[in-house]
Protein backbone atom coordinates (compact mmCIF):
# COMPACT_ATOMS: atom_id res chain seq x y z
CA UNK A 1 0.00 0.00 0.00
CA UNK A 2 1.23 3.29 -1.25
CA UNK A 3 2.12 6.02 1.62
CA UNK A 4 -0.10 8.86 2.37
CA UNK A 5 0.88 12.43 1.60
CA UNK A 6 0.52 14.23 5.43
CA UNK A 7 2.35 17.41 4.63
CA UNK A 8 4.00 19.88 2.22
CA UNK A 9 5.83 22.28 4.23
CA UNK A 10 6.80 25.71 2.65
CA UNK A 11 9.87 28.10 4.14
CA UNK A 12 9.28 31.94 3.45
CA UNK A 13 11.85 34.66 4.39
CA UNK A 14 8.65 36.84 5.54
CA UNK A 15 6.12 34.59 6.92
CA UNK A 16 3.76 37.34 7.56
CA UNK A 17 3.53 38.26 4.03
CA UNK A 18 3.57 34.49 2.47
CA UNK A 19 0.07 33.87 4.75
CA UNK A 20 -1.37 36.98 3.83
CA UNK A 21 -0.85 35.80 0.53
CA UNK A 22 -1.73 32.71 0.62
CA UNK A 23 -5.58 34.04 2.39
CA UNK A 24 -5.84 36.42 -0.70
CA UNK A 25 -5.14 33.15 -3.38
CA UNK A 26 -8.99 31.79 -1.24
CA UNK A 27 -6.41 29.78 1.46
CA UNK A 28 -8.13 29.49 4.98
CA UNK A 29 -5.45 29.04 7.28
CA UNK A 30 -5.39 27.96 10.54
CA UNK A 31 -3.12 29.04 13.38
CA UNK A 32 0.50 28.33 12.58
CA UNK A 33 -0.19 28.61 9.28
CA UNK A 34 -1.38 25.63 8.44
CA UNK A 35 -3.56 25.30 5.38
CA UNK A 36 -5.93 21.91 6.45
CA UNK A 37 -6.60 20.13 2.85
CA UNK A 38 -8.48 16.73 3.69
CA UNK A 39 -6.03 14.42 5.40
CA UNK A 40 -2.85 16.91 4.12
CA UNK A 41 -1.64 20.06 4.70
CA UNK A 42 0.32 22.52 3.43
CA UNK A 43 2.40 24.27 6.43
CA UNK A 44 4.10 27.80 6.26
CA UNK A 45 7.06 27.95 7.93
CA UNK A 46 9.36 31.26 8.81
CA UNK A 47 12.87 30.50 6.92
CA UNK A 48 14.24 31.38 11.11
CA UNK A 49 12.06 28.33 11.89
CA UNK A 50 13.35 26.25 9.17
CA UNK A 51 16.75 25.34 10.88
CA UNK A 52 20.08 23.48 9.44
CA UNK A 53 18.85 20.73 7.04
CA UNK A 54 15.38 20.97 6.49
CA UNK A 55 15.52 23.20 3.31
CA UNK A 56 12.92 25.45 2.39
CA UNK A 57 10.75 22.66 1.11
CA UNK A 58 9.58 19.13 2.86
CA UNK A 59 7.05 16.55 2.17
CA UNK A 60 6.33 14.05 5.21
CA UNK A 61 4.17 10.67 4.69
CA UNK A 62 3.03 8.15 6.23
CA UNK A 63 1.76 4.82 6.05
CA UNK A 64 -1.80 5.94 8.15
CA UNK A 65 -4.02 8.74 7.23
CA UNK A 66 -4.33 11.72 9.52
CA UNK A 67 -7.78 12.51 10.40
CA UNK A 68 -9.20 15.04 7.98
CA UNK A 69 -9.28 18.55 9.16
CA UNK A 70 -13.02 20.23 9.62
CA UNK A 71 -11.36 23.28 8.26
CA UNK A 72 -10.57 21.87 5.25
CA UNK A 73 -13.85 22.08 3.64
CA UNK A 74 -14.10 26.12 4.15
CA UNK A 75 -11.67 27.42 1.71
CA UNK A 76 -12.92 30.34 -0.31
CA UNK A 77 -11.29 28.99 -3.60
CA UNK A 78 -12.65 25.54 -3.37
CA UNK A 79 -9.70 23.68 -2.82
CA UNK A 80 -10.72 20.62 -0.93
CA UNK A 81 -7.48 18.38 -1.03
CA UNK A 82 -3.99 18.28 -1.84
CA UNK A 83 -3.99 16.44 -5.41
CA UNK A 84 -0.36 16.32 -6.71
CA UNK A 85 3.00 17.49 -5.73
CA UNK A 86 4.92 18.25 -8.81
CA UNK A 87 8.63 19.32 -9.75
CA UNK A 88 10.79 20.00 -12.41
CA UNK A 89 14.25 18.32 -12.58
CA UNK A 90 17.07 17.70 -15.21
CA UNK A 91 16.41 14.10 -15.73
CA UNK A 92 13.20 12.93 -13.68
CA UNK A 93 14.19 9.48 -14.29
CA UNK A 94 17.27 9.57 -11.90
CA UNK A 95 15.20 10.71 -8.74
CA UNK A 96 13.24 7.35 -8.98
CA UNK A 97 14.03 5.15 -6.30
CA UNK A 98 13.92 8.41 -3.97
CA UNK A 99 10.38 9.28 -4.75
CA UNK A 100 9.54 5.41 -4.61
CA UNK A 101 10.89 5.65 -1.07
CA UNK A 102 8.99 8.66 -0.24
CA UNK A 103 5.54 7.17 -1.86
CA UNK A 104 6.39 4.31 -0.27
CA UNK A 105 6.38 2.09 -3.28
CA UNK A 106 8.70 0.99 -6.26
CA UNK A 107 5.15 1.21 -8.82
CA UNK A 108 5.81 4.50 -11.06
CA UNK A 109 4.73 5.35 -14.74
CA UNK A 110 7.27 6.76 -16.65
CA UNK A 111 6.82 8.47 -19.64
CA UNK A 112 8.47 11.14 -21.91
CA UNK A 113 7.30 13.90 -19.65
CA UNK A 114 8.87 12.00 -16.13
CA UNK A 115 8.05 10.40 -13.61
CA UNK A 116 4.41 10.00 -12.10
CA UNK A 117 3.86 8.63 -8.51
CA UNK A 118 0.79 7.35 -6.55
CA UNK A 119 0.26 8.53 -2.98
CA UNK A 120 -2.45 6.53 -1.38
CA UNK A 121 -4.61 10.47 -1.43
CA UNK A 122 -2.72 12.24 -3.77
CA UNK A 123 0.31 12.10 -6.57
CA UNK A 124 3.98 12.92 -7.03
CA UNK A 125 5.18 14.06 -10.24
CA UNK A 126 8.60 14.61 -11.54
CA UNK A 127 8.37 16.14 -14.74
CA UNK A 128 11.34 17.58 -17.48
CA UNK A 129 11.62 21.04 -18.00
CA UNK A 130 9.35 21.09 -21.25
CA UNK A 131 6.58 18.77 -19.47
CA UNK A 132 6.29 21.12 -16.06
CA UNK A 133 6.14 24.47 -18.66
CA UNK A 134 3.69 22.48 -20.60
CA UNK A 135 1.75 21.76 -17.40
CA UNK A 136 2.38 24.35 -15.22
CA UNK A 137 4.62 26.80 -15.88
CA UNK A 138 7.91 27.81 -17.36
CA UNK A 139 10.50 27.31 -15.38
CA UNK A 140 12.29 30.50 -16.43
CA UNK A 141 9.83 32.77 -14.41
CA UNK A 142 11.61 31.07 -11.60
CA UNK A 143 8.97 28.24 -10.50
CA UNK A 144 9.97 25.12 -10.30
CA UNK A 145 7.30 23.09 -8.00
CA UNK A 146 4.21 23.19 -8.25
CA UNK A 147 1.14 22.12 -5.70
CA UNK A 148 -2.31 21.00 -7.12
CA UNK A 149 -5.01 21.22 -5.50
CA UNK A 150 -8.81 18.87 -5.66
CA UNK A 151 -11.79 21.29 -6.41
CA UNK A 152 -14.72 19.81 -6.25
CA UNK A 153 -16.36 22.26 -8.55
CA UNK A 154 -13.54 23.93 -11.20
CA UNK A 155 -16.45 26.74 -11.88
CA UNK A 156 -16.95 27.91 -8.48
CA UNK A 157 -12.58 27.81 -8.13
CA UNK A 158 -12.79 30.03 -11.71
CA UNK A 159 -15.70 32.51 -10.25
CA UNK A 160 -13.63 33.16 -7.13
CA UNK A 161 -10.36 33.83 -8.98
CA UNK A 162 -11.86 36.00 -11.47
CA UNK A 163 -14.20 38.04 -8.69
CA UNK A 164 -11.02 38.01 -6.49
CA UNK A 165 -9.17 40.19 -9.65
CA UNK A 166 -6.72 36.95 -9.46
CA UNK A 167 -5.36 35.57 -13.08
CA UNK A 168 -4.94 31.84 -13.87
CA UNK A 169 -4.32 30.09 -17.20
CA UNK A 170 -6.33 27.35 -17.99
CA UNK A 171 -4.11 24.38 -19.16
CA UNK A 172 -5.05 20.63 -19.58
CA UNK A 173 -8.23 20.94 -17.27
CA UNK A 174 -6.40 22.62 -14.62
CA UNK A 175 -6.77 26.19 -13.13
CA UNK A 176 -2.85 27.74 -12.82
CA UNK A 177 -2.58 30.73 -11.08
CA UNK A 178 0.07 33.09 -12.45
CA UNK A 179 0.73 34.51 -8.53
CA UNK A 180 3.93 32.77 -7.31
CA UNK A 181 3.87 32.44 -3.80
CA UNK A 182 7.13 31.68 -2.53
CA UNK A 183 7.74 30.89 -6.03
CA UNK A 184 5.38 28.20 -6.30
CA UNK A 185 3.12 27.51 -8.88
CA UNK A 186 -0.52 26.52 -7.74
CA UNK A 187 -2.88 25.01 -9.65
CA UNK A 188 -6.47 23.53 -9.20
CA UNK A 189 -7.94 20.05 -11.11
CA UNK A 190 -11.62 18.55 -10.72
CA UNK A 191 -11.74 15.97 -8.30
Amino acid sequence: MPNYLISVTVVADDIEAARAQWARLGFALAPGGVIALGCARVVLRDSAEAGPGFGAFGIVTAREPDAPDAASASHPNGARALAAVAGQHENPADHAEALGRLAGQREMRATSAGLELKFANARLEALTRPAFAQRYADAGDGASRALVFAASDLAKTRAFLRAAGLAFDEKFGRLVLAERPIGYVLAFEAQ
